[in-house]
């Protein structure tokens, strides 16, 4: 099974995509550097795993180079992903802290990431590993 996320958007907030019918959102493109920049596009074998912060079944994303548990995970904004990659219903707006200023802003987000992360892994029942193609802003 191969599952494909398509980049379309880099903004100062994030790196924008779709997962077959969620929204994506990744750190910035900023030269792979662990926990704080999205993944080379490319295609990378995905092998069930256990989000051990968060207490809960994930994939972690394998085969990525000088990087390790990279996982897709629940959260809403940048300072939510760690290099990871976070999964939503829909896109929207919220207020958070920034991670590189320190104040409050509005900042673009995926939303209903509890609802997308289940149905995701629900997709994903009895599956232990598949394929993950990521293509850049097509």
């Amino acid at each position: 099974m191969t599952l494909t996320l398509t980049r379309f958007a880099s903004t100062p907030d994030g790196v924008l995509g779709r997962l077959g019918p969620w929204c994506t959102l990744e750190e910035e493109a900023l030269g792979n550097r662990p926990n704080v920049s999205c993944i080379p596009a490319g295609t990378y074998l995905c092998r069930r795993s256990r989000y051990h912060a968060g207490g809960y079944d994930t994939f972690e994303i394998t085969g990525v180079p000088n990087r390790s548990r990279i996982l897709f995970h629940i959260g809403n904004t940048e300072e939510d992903t760690a290099g990871c990659i976070l999964v939503g219903k829909r896109f929207g707006v919220l207020v958070r802290t920034d991670e590189d200023t320190g104040r409050k802003a509005p900042k673009l987000a995926v939303l209903d990431s509890r609802t997308a992360f289940r149905e995701f892994m629900e997709r994903l029942d009895g599956v232990s590993e598949f394929m993950l193609q990521i293509t850049e802003y097509v």
